[in-house]
């Protein structure tokens, strides 16, 4: 009897525990997240690194002041580089020699498509030098050369000694860039003869004499208001001064 008592505590007699429920959750969620993070590493570095989503064609838009030959030459070095590597700051670096171009935003399109869109400075004058012609920006940077056929509804500004001053010639095109369109094709030309006195000839004759380029706002609104006031046939205007623009003179 004693030894059918012992085998009666054998291992058959051992009862298995079920598994906790929270502990499968958790093993199952552990070994999901772990083929998740694989997954996602896998995918950077085919992103990353797989010529597969290289860069092979690049496109342009937006220019018109440099041409698509200019940029795809510049951007030639993005070749071969994956789409996702290529970013706003690499593109301006390697555009950062044409003057003309302020901005690019940058748009992936797979498998190997670069689309690249061109943000230029506005152009505010002409300036003329002799029988040469460009393009110049607000802060009196060069942007452009023009043919002979281009025809471009610009003021023009006319080198000069005073104008070959970059304090000057960057205040003279500071100015011309706060008119407002409207205004700005009203100007026939610009002048400058010191850092605190601009002209401006309108198209029909009359001068305005701006001053500096402080509160270039308000005499807009002064200007403005000024060529819209009824006129007298009998006394016509001849000059705008605005360079006070709380106290201006009309005679």
């Amino acid at each position: 009897m004693a030894g059918k008592a012992g085998s009666g505590q054998g291992p058959n007699n051992v009862l298995d525990l079920p598994q906790d429920p929270g502990a499968r959750a958790k093993k199952r969620w552990i070994i999901g997240a772990s083929v998740v993070a694989g997954m996602v590493v896998l995918l950077v570095l085919v992103l990353t690194y797989s010529p597969i989503l290289a860069t092979k064609s690049i496109t342009v838009s937006g220019n018109s002041l440099v041409s698509d030959k200019t940029v795809q030459k510049a951007l030639e070095p993005l070749h071969g580089i994956p789409l996702s590597r290529v970013g706003t700051g690499r593109v301006m670096e390697l555009l950062d020699g044409q003057p003309a171009v302020k901005d690019a935003i940058v748009q992936a399109e797979a498998p190997n498509t670069l689309q690249v869109q061109v943000v230029e400075f506005v152009p505010v004058a002409v300036l003329l030098e002799g029988k040469k012609r460009s393009l110049v920006g607000p802060e009196g940077q060069l942007l452009a050369s023009l043919k002979a056929k281009d025809k471009p509804k610009l003021p023009t500004i006319r080198s000069s000694k005073v104008t070959k001053d970059p304090k000057v010639f960057s205040m003279l095109t500071r100015v011309l860039s706060e008119l407002p369109d409207k205004l700005l094709a009203n100007v026939d030309h610009a002048t400058a003869t010191s850092k605190d006195f601009v002209e401006l000839k309108l198209n029909d004759g009359q001068m305005v004499i701006w001053g500096n380029d402080q509160d270039s706002a308000l005499k807009t609104k002064v200007l403005e208001a000024l060529l819209a006031a009824p006129k007298d046939k009998k006394a016509p205007i001849k000059v705008y001064d605005i360079s006070s623009p709380q106290h201006p003179v009309a005679r």
